[in-house]
């Protein structure tokens, strides 16, 4: 699951404005998440997570992914990855019969 599904499910539905009221977030800080302009910290992150009623483990998981992701790692590994494929394509003329 993504970051953005996270603070959706997190969200229930609701507006930004009445959801940070009633999880004790500021307004505004509660609007940088879910445009994903800023992550939360570790704690907002598990109580984010117990809001959406999942596992803080994925929460943790989605916002390392969040994270590689706006520091273009992502795009690095995966240029590398299939970099290192295209060396090693599997030739079935090579495979006995």
């Amino acid at each position: 699951m993504s970051y953005q599904e996270l603070i959706a499910k997190a969200l229930h539905g609701r507006s930004v404005n009445r959801a940070a009221k009633e999880m004790g977030i500021a307004q505004q800080t509660l609007d940088r998440y879910t445009k994903a302009e800023r992550l939360p910290d570790y704690v907002t992150a598990f109580m984010l997570a117990k809001e959406a009623g999942i596992d803080p483990r994925e929460m943790f998981i989605a916002l390392v992914e969040e994270e590689a992701k706006k520091k273009g790692v992502l795009e690095k590994i995966s240029k590398g990855f299939n970099s290192l494929l295209s060396l090693v394509k599997p030739r079935w003329d090579w495979v006995p019969a």
